[in-house]
């Protein structure tokens, strides 16, 4: 008797934890709602056309807070994150044009449904190194982004022009290398399109001589 007994209250303690772990776990889920939906109070609502000069972005607000609902475990300065608005149409999903810091500030979406999960984190401005394995002098450089509303929706507009003067173009293992003294201009185009369901997609680049 005493042995069943025991087990009748080993099972209870049982049933006792899982329903503690459930009731944690609900809160939980709540407490990143709540802290999302008081993050989107206090950040501007953005308007369209919107411009961004990626080599001249100096104007954003530090916000805390954005780093801590995609990361519990997030602590100190690197919950700190460069938040410059939310885009417009918050009907189904937020939206957060942020910065990520390097040597410029890179233009990135933050994008979370409305129970606070994360949908997505991307960058959404061209980043590619064209020159890597070139010896180059660039006299200039832009990289833009836009965006707008559109048949399809929210439209992103990238755009990335380089000019410069190409020294020498070499290929790995080989000995011959061919000089050269030439001007050089391109223009990288891509666009892209916020989905239905949250998400950015993007088109392939268009890459043109601008010269």
């Amino acid at each position: 008797m005493k042995k069943r007994s025991f087990y009748l209250l080993i099972f209870a303690g049982f049933i006792f934890l899982s329903f503690q772990f459930s009731q944690k776990k609900e809160i939980n889920v709540f407490d990143k709602e709540q802290k999302l939906r008081e993050l989107v109070s206090k950040t501007q609502i953005l308007e369209f056309p919107l411009f961004l000069d990626i080599n001249n972005s100096e104007k954003y607000a530090n916000l805390t807070g954005l780093g801590k609902i995609i990361n519990p475990n997030i602590r100190g300065e690197s919950d700190i994150t460069p938040v410059l608005g939310i885009l417009p149409d918050t009907s189904n999903y937020y939206h957060f044009l942020c910065y990520g810091i390097g040597d410029v500030l890179y233009p990135k979406m933050i994008s979370f449904d409305k129970k606070g999960n994360l949908l997505q984190d991307k960058l959404i401005c061209l980043t590619d190194n064209l020159y890597i394995f070139e010896e180059v002098e660039i006299s200039y450089q832009t990289s833009t982004v836009s965006l707008s509303k559109s048949e399809r929706g929210t439209e992103i507009t990238l755009l990335n022009i380089t000019k410069g003067k190409r020294f020498r173009e070499f290929e790995s293992n080989t000995e011959n290398t061919n000089l050269t003294d030439s001007l050089f201009c391109e223009r990288i185009i891509r666009i892209g399109f916020l989905s239905e369901d949250g998400k950015v997609i993007f088109d392939d680049k268009i890459v043109e001589d601008c010269r």
